[in-house]
């Protein structure tokens, strides 16, 4: 292994020296390889980006010389890992062992499941209580008119109904894991949501894990006339609070013809009122041939409720909740999910998961 002496800065102040550049002989051949390594402890999408940046910033300055970079770290994030594959830079996480190596005729692609950090599950902290109503203000936010909804703390502090503290903790994070850009300084400070399907998918890892917690009770009803069980039930539920509809029966009204929907889920309060309204509506328990499942649920899945036009009285659970139900692997459900996703959410497909 040679060393040798690097000029730590280009002529315009950008850092171009490394944590490591190492002179390893490869093949048969025994050619000589310079390996361009810069080591951290965890990294996620916006320090890759810079990263990057770096790397192509030294590219320039050296000229084309025959450089390969390389990332070493202890944790990589499974975001950080796709964008290097796309931008073709190697990487190797420590604790897992996984590598991703590219160079001339060489591939070595060892790809092993990562230990999670205390970073990841700060992430994972977001999609819960307060934090993940402003996650859903966000999203709602930017479905109307795309990528140039610009939006300040305030604004989306009184949109997800919480505190302009917790908003900032939040988009930290969402700012650290690069789906959110950020423009101005002070009062004056925007943010905009820059990847919507990876923050809907980080979110829908959450939510499918979480939902195998949730009190759900299961029941049968006997439903009659062209509307079946959805408009069965819109009507039954109609003079009450506190209820939304969720899930392919919800989506089928948003999206017509999706499929012919034979089971709904419904969204109600907490505290045992599912058994009281179930007796009230004369459903049948039935934990096997269910067409009817109420789902006990408070906080951000009850944001953001519409009503059907052409149904009174109707509550439907936002577009993002309906999805997320959908993802429950249930008859069709996530065929469903994927077609509601690029028709009602104009997202493409799930980037993970």
């Amino acid at each position: 292994m040679d060393c040798t002496e690097e000029t730590p800065f280009d002529s315009e102040g950008r850092r171009l020296r490394l944590d490591f550049r190492v002179h390893a002989r490869l093949g048969d051949e025994k050619k000589s390889t310079a390996l361009a390594i810069e080591a951290f402890d965890s990294i996620y999408p916006r320090d890759a980006q810079r990263l990057m940046e770096r790397f192509a910033a030294r590219a320039r300055y050296l000229a084309g010389a025959d450089e390969v970079p390389i990332v070493v770290a202890t944790y990589l994030s499974i975001g950080t890992q796709k964008l290097l594959r796309d931008r073709h830079i190697n990487f190797y996480e420590v604790t897992s062992g996984t590598l991703y190596y590219r160079h001339g005729l060489r591939h070595i692609d060892i790809q092993r499941e990562s230990k999670e950090p205390v970073e990841e599950r700060k992430i994972r902290s977001v999609f819960s209580g307060a934090r993940e109503q402003v996650v859903h203000a966000l999203l709602e936010h930017w479905r109307p008119e795309g990528d140039e909804t610009w939006v300040s703390g305030a604004e989306l502090a009184d949109i997800a109904a919480t505190s302009p503290f917790t908003v900032s903790t939040t988009m930290q994070e969402l700012e650290r894991q690069d789906w959110v850009d950020v423009t101005g300084s002070g009062p004056t400070l925007r943010r905009r949501l820059s990847r919507p399907e990876l923050l809907l998918d980080a979110w829908a890892q959450v939510w499918k894990q979480r939902s195998l917690k949730e009190k759900r009770t299961r029941w049968y009803a006997y439903a009659v006339g062209s509307g079946g069980i959805v408009d069965y039930m819109l009507e039954r539920l109609a003079g009450r609070d506190g209820w939304l509809m969720t899930g392919a029966g919800a989506a089928n009204s948003v999206v017509p013809h999706l499929t012919a929907i034979d089971r709904v889920a419904i969204i109600v309060p907490p505290g045992g009122v599912s058994k009281q309204w179930a007796a009230d509506l004369k459903l049948e328990q039935a934990d096997k041939g269910s067409n009817v499942t109420f789902i006990e649920r408070t906080g951000a899945s009850l944001m953001f409720g519409d009503t059907h036009p052409g149904r009174v009285g109707s509550h439907f659970a936002s577009r993002f909740v309906m999805y997320l139900d959908m993802l429950d692997g249930v008859g069709r459900n996530k065929e469903l999910a994927a077609e509601f996703r690029k028709r009602a959410l104009k997202l493409g497909e799930m980037v993970s998961g």
